[in-house]
């Protein structure tokens, strides 16, 4: 099984944006626990993910794809760099129209999420930034995820305004209004966190993770930052083999 998805989900609880004025890069170290599923075994991994945020842009760079939301162009691009493709999808995501009739609704239900977010009165120390505790808990008919997040508001970054990028990102994947609805409670940028996913349809397969913001920098973006890979070709976005792939 490909972990894209539990990458996705580790990403949704390390939300960054930049101030007013230059670019901001977000470098984070990300973890995943090794695990067996389906007679398949996966190793631990270790990969350095890096967030770009501009005006109204963004871009997730994440193991060998990357997403670059457009918010003026309306557009989403998701690029693998694996065969050098990438595809394009219309913002506003409108998912039905993504799939063979009747699968939304169908997808919506079986991955749909009850979400929990708890604060907590305890702080500590994360880098240089003092945090606040929050208990994130998710789950479905097919998983759950349980979250320890430390957010800071004592980080350059406006929280709002890099939740509606991200909220388009997540627009691709079924059931996540709940999640984005519980999130917006969280006061300040999160700084790390550690989750544990149980794959509940199989075999409750327990999988760990954890990411950890390691720098946040202003500065001008290299050119061609929100845009697809020159000599990369472009594909039809097929939404059933991105869940396959996931």
């Amino acid at each position: 099984m490909h972990t894209k998805r539990i990458m996705i989900m580790t990403a949704v609880v390390l939300m960054t944006v930049a101030a007013a004025g230059a670019d901001t890069k977000v470098v984070q170290q990300h973890h995943q626990d090794g695990f067996s599923m389906m007679g398949q075994t996966q190793a631990p991994t270790d990969e350095e993910h890096v967030t770009w945020i501009g005006d109204k842009k963004l871009r997730m760079d994440q193991g060998s794809s990357s997403t670059i939301v457009q918010l003026e162009a309306g557009k989403m691009i998701i690029i693998n760099h694996d065969d050098k493709t990438y595809t394009e999808v219309d913002l506003p995501v409108d998912i039905a129209s993504l799939m063979p009739p009747g699968m939304a609704e169908q997808m919506t239900a079986m991955l749909k999420f009850d979400v929990t977010v708890t604060p907590s009165a305890e702080t500590k120390k994360v880098g240089e930034w003092n945090a606040k505790r929050y208990d994130l808990k998710m789950t479905s008919a097919m998983m759950s995820l349980d979250s320890v997040i430390w957010a800071s508001t004592e980080t350059p970054i406006d929280h709002a305004k890099y939740f509606d990028l991200f909220s388009e990102v997540m627009s691709l994947q079924p059931g996540m209004d709940s999640m984005l609805s519980q999130m917006r409670q969280i006061d300040g940028y999160i700084v790390t966190q550690e989750g544990t996913m149980s794959m509940k349809f199989m075999g409750e397969t327990t999988i760990g993770s954890s990411d950890v913001v390691k720098s946040i920098t202003d500065v001008d973006a290299p050119a061609g930052t929100y845009d697809a890979p020159a000599g990369y070709a472009k594909k039809e976005f097929d939404f059933m083999a991105m869940m396959q792939d996931q």
